[in-house]
């Protein structure tokens, strides 16, 4: 019994010092695991497997393989025969390989020992991948979509229509081109990674006014004059100053052209002088006056090119320089003489002064214009003024004094008439104009018997 009991002890001793060695030996081990400086086995970084590599070892690792892959990373766009082969670096893309193996190296080392030594079980078992982060400046990519603005863009120019005397000269147009950057820059960031070849978008700047279409004004399409002899010359600047601003316009096809807008106000500080306008059926002076003339010629001008007018009003009472139902009345800001180009070429206007006339030539395609035009208003109603009697006690019986001038009214209709070869194929009624009388006003002395009076009129 003694001698089994003391088997039993010596048994139990063994057992004990046995698995003393075992964990002593298993704690060293895990001891050493936990204390290293090494990636635990099953950590990667994308395609990189930095098991039991330090963070030294895993950066160069990582590095070396990538940064050659840099080395071939090129974006190319083009447009036209223009090509950019970019390296992306030029972007100062760069990867985050210190983030990356950062967090490669702290797998398996957060928490507590069982969370560790679970942790570094379980990604040895599983594995654990960490994504490579990388990174670019967009300023540079700023830079280089402004780099090929510079390079690409190019201004639109019109073409120019050139008179000189009579002598025509155009030069041609330039078709602009304009880097759609903002566009430009969207697509270089999407494509950073998938580094597919890129269009570069251009906006494309067409000019309006070609060497085409401009040499379709090949010659006078219509003209009319008017004469301002016996005006006092400070009429006669007004009419030179509105002549000259409209002189050498052009107006495209399906333009809309507006007398006022191009003449501009008549004030002193442009030159314009002080002379009779037409103001509620009377002659006043004030600046500006005589404008109404060129208005007058270019409307004429612009009927006989056959033109749309889309705004257009008569004087109160008829001018003297053209036919009733033929003038055009304009004030700025109020009155204003309007016509929208309705071929499909370009019209120029060239006013001239010659001796006491002013011309005003509209140009256009000779060859499109196979017909002629010609104007006739017609008197549809003559209306005879009235006369007013106002009883003057200051006067003496019988006594009669003019105090108005009276004026007759008209009613009139103008028509436009389409000629081909000599004859009429078409007439248009293009206004109906009224030109409000005026009444004679006499004052007489009390007492005066009524009586008919003969008045002759002044024109």
């Amino acid at each position: 019994m003694e001698r089994t009991k003391k088997r039993s002890l010596n048994l139990l001793i063994l057992l004990i010092s046995i698995t003393a060695i075992i964990l002593g030996l298993g704690a060293y081990g895990y001891y050493k695991v936990l204390s290293t400086n090494q990636i635990y086995e099953g950590v990667s970084v994308d395609e990189f497997d930095l098991s039991f590599k330090t963070k030294e070892e895993a950066l160069n690792f990582i590095r070396s393989s990538k940064e050659k892959e840099l080395d071939e990373k090129n974006m190319v766009l083009s447009y036209e025969d223009k090509v950019y082969d970019i390296n992306i670096r030029e972007f100062d893309f760069k990867y985050n390989y210190d983030d990356a193996v950062n967090k490669a190296y702290s797998i398996g080392r957060k928490g507590n020992i069982i969370n560790r030594i679970t942790d570094i079980i379980d990604t040895k078992k599983n594995g654990v991948n960490i994504s490579l982060n990388s990174s670019y400046d967009k300023n540079k990519i700023n830079e280089f979509a402004g780099r090929i603005a510079q390079e690409i863009d190019l201004e639109m120019k019109e073409a120019e229509f050139h008179f000189n005397n009579g002598n025509i000269t155009i030069t041609d147009e330039v078709i602009g081109k304009k880097v759609k950057q903002e566009e430009l820059i969207q697509l270089i960031e999407n494509n950073i990674y998938d580094l597919n070849p890129i269009e570069i978008p251009v906006e494309i700047i067409k000019p309006t006014r070609t060497r085409e279409l401009l040499s379709r004004i090949n010659g006078v399409i219509a003209e009319y004059f008017t004469s301002f002899k016996g005006s006092k010359k400070e009429r006669i600047e007004n009419i030179k100053i509105s002549a000259q601003a409209l002189s050498k316009k052009i107006i495209m096809p399906g333009e809309i052209f507006s007398f006022n807008e191009v003449v501009g106000p008549r004030k002193k500080e442009f030159g314009y002088k002080e002379a009779n306008i037409i103001k509620k059926g009377e002659f006043i002076p004030d600046v500006g006056g005589g404008v109404c003339q060129t208005s007058t010629t270019l409307y004429n001008a612009l009927l006989l090119a056959d033109v749309e007018i889309i705004e257009r009003s008569p004087h109160s009472v008829p001018v003297k320089y053209v036919n009733l139902g033929q003038d055009a009345a304009v004030s700025y800001g109020f009155l204003d003489l309007k016509f929208r180009n309705n071929f499909d070429f370009p019209l120029f206007i060239h006013s001239r002064i010659m001796g006491d006339r002013l011309h005003i030539y509209i140009y256009g395609d000779k060859a499109s214009k196979n017909y002629s035009i010609k104007i006739e208003p017609k008197v549809v109603e003559t209306i005879e003024p009235k006369e007013e009697i106002v009883e003057d006690s200051a006067l003496e019986p019988g006594t009669k004094e003019l105090v108005q001038e009276g004026r007759k009214g008209y009613k009139v209709h103008t028509y436009k008439h389409i000629i081909k070869n000599g004859k009429i194929v078409e007439t248009k009624l293009i206004s109906r104009d009224f030109y409000k009388p005026r009444n004679y006003i006499y004052k007489t002395g009390r007492g005066s018997h009524e009586q008919e009076i003969t008045i002759d009129e002044k024109e």
